[in-house]
């Protein structure tokens, strides 16, 4: 007869092992981000590629008659330069986000799809990511306020050009009438 006591706690260790995360990098082309960070990073590279065009652009408008073959001919050259930068960057980072929805990365490719490009970009920001590791490794670190400002500011801009695009003819249009009416009334 055995001695143990069917009614003891089991002696095996009940440990929980720690979830492991790692800290994206902003020019990495492996692992994954979440959908604020991808906004964010997407928002950053867009933003300091028009912070280095805007200048390039106004001094190509400046230039005088005699050099403006040249100087639209380098200007354009940096247009495309700058289009091949924002689209590789932004379909990098739709791998890692595709990569965080435990996706192959070669999803990223139907950006180049009519309407399947919209779905994909639908299905990038709406979708939550897969929860802990998976086969493209661990979940990434927690969002800092930098990362989340950032992430929020496209969107917000967006926001707000199109309720002044609505508002600011209707504005005009106002002042119109009311300028009429004050013409007439005198």
């Amino acid at each position: 007869m055995s001695s143990e006591n069917p009614y003891s706690t089991p002696e095996a260790s009940v440990e929980v092992e720690a979830e492991e995360y790692y800290q994206p990098k902003f020019f990495s082309v492996s692992g994954r981000i979440g959908r604020l960070r991808y906004l964010a990073y997407v928002s950053a590279m867009y933003l300091l590629i028009f912070t280095l065009m805007v200048p390039i652009m106004g001094s190509a408008a400046l230039v005088g008659s005699g050099q403006a073959e040249t100087v639209t001919g380098i200007t354009g050259i940096l247009v495309i330069l700058a289009y091949i930068i924002i689209t590789v960057f932004t379909i990098v980072c739709m791998k890692r986000r595709l990569n965080d929805l435990n996706k192959t990365g070669m999803l990223a490719l139907l950006v180049f799809v009519p309407l399947a490009n919209f779905l994909l970009a639908i299905y990038i920001i709406f979708f939550r990511g897969s929860e802990g590791p998976n086969r493209y490794g661990p979940s990434p670190t927690a969002n800092s306020m930098g990362v989340k400002a950032l992430g929020l500011l496209l969107p917000i801009i967006a926001i707000v050009g199109i309720l002044a695009a609505i508002a600011i003819p209707a504005y005009q249009g106002y002042l119109e009438k009311a300028q009429q009416a004050q013409m007439q009334s005198q």
